[in-house]
């Protein structure tokens, strides 16, 4: 997933951007990401952990439990 947004802290502003991976399971939400293409506006609701890497570094990961898009 992608997230790019122009956010005001302290009244100056500031672009914000993160990359991260999701996990997915079960099968309505594998059938849900059949139709998802780049640009669709989503909301993900899940929680984040953390995962080691195959190079032994610690990655951010967001476990979805809901998906829906946003007109």
């Amino acid at each position: 997933m992608e997230h790019r947004s122009e956010q005001i802290e302290s009244g100056l502003s500031r672009q914000a951007w993160l990359k991260m991976p999701i996990q997915i399971s079960g099968n309505q939400l594998v059938e849900k990401t059949q139709s998802i293409t780049v640009g669709n506006q989503l909301l993900v609701v899940g929680f984040i952990t953390s995962h080691k890497t195959v190079n032994g570094l610690n990655q951010l990961v967001l476990h979805a439990e809901q998906i829906e898009f946003i007109d």
